[in-house]
């Protein structure tokens, strides 16, 4: 019994220690540049973003070019390797953008007004 119990906290430990690890959010910290384009081939652009992290939330500011805007601030969190973040323009979201991030790089799609959407793809120029 005594034994089983040692093994019952062993396989718990364990599992508490793998879950931890993969529920660490990455540090995306820093400059980015990226495209996008619409899904329907119309419009494109570039951006370029500026990311402060705290925990799994990130924040920061945008340029983006190809938009009827062309400053705004994000708001979004990480999940490991999944990201999604808004763009707000005064204060409202307009856009969403979601998708995954590994080692500098990151790819996904958006969502815009109307139900517009698209493709975007991202690096990381530079850390904090």
């Amino acid at each position: 019994m005594a034994g089983s119990r040692r093994l019952n906290r062993r396989v718990w430990l364990i599992a508490a220690l793998v879950l931890a690890g993969c529920g660490r959010a990455p540090d995306l910290s820093g400059t980015w540049v990226g495209r996008w384009a619409s899904d329907d081939g119309v419009s494109r652009g570039t951006f370029r973003v500026q990311v402060s992290q705290s925990g799994n939330r990130i924040s920061g500011r945008i340029a983006l070019e190809g938009t009827w805007f062309s400053r705004a601030r994000i708001v979004g969190v990480v999940e490991g390797s999944h990201i999604r973040w808004g763009v707000l323009h005064g204060g409202v979201s307009v856009l969403t953008f979601e998708g995954r991030v590994e080692e500098g790089r990151s790819a996904g799609t958006y969502r815009g007004p109307g139900g517009s959407t698209g493709r975007w793809t991202a690096v990381r120029i530079a850390r904090p």
